[in-house]
């Protein structure tokens, strides 16, 4: 297996170190090999980039445009994303690494229902290389569910 390694491209010193949609698709690309054991999509939509990881009928998505804001969504309707406007280049990697791997996590494992925290099941725990990692429902679908249930 060749090894493949990420770098940010087309940096002008206007661009600082903003980053576009498709540097952070290469740099999911990258992040993505290791994952033999899930389905992974990876793909520029509506001018951010997606990865999608899934096992069976679970699922998570990241997206991001690339600077700017970093989102992990699951099949639960259950979520995590960061706004955060000022990121630099390296600070974006890692966020989306971080991102990747609560993904993955989500995938591969058993999320639960936080005790104690939120309305029916409106936070779930996922481990993430042993640290517990919340994932949030929105609270338009919260309120949708009950009404629903």
């Amino acid at each position: 297996m060749s090894e493949r390694r990420f770098e940010w491209g087309g940096l002008s010193a206007d661009r600082a170190d903003y980053v576009t949609a498709a540097e952070a698709l290469a740099m999911l690309e990258v992040l993505v090999i290791a994952q033999a054991d899930l389905s992974v999509t990876t793909e520029l939509r509506d001018g951010a980039a997606w990865a999608r990881f899934s096992r069976g009928d679970r699922w998570a998505l990241v997206s991001t445009p690339g600077s700017r804001w970093f989102s992990v969504e699951t099949d639960t309707g259950h979520r995590m994303q960061l706004v955060d406007a000022s990121s630099s280049k390296d600070q974006s990697a890692q966020l989306l690494a971080v991102y990747v791997d609560v993904a993955e996590a989500y995938v591969r494992g058993d999320a639960a229902p936080a005790p104690g925290r939120g309305l029916g099941g409106s936070i779930v725990t996922v481990d993430v290389d042993g640290r517990e990692v919340m994932l949030r429902m929105p609270f338009t679908r919260r309120v949708r569910a009950l009404f629903h249930h």
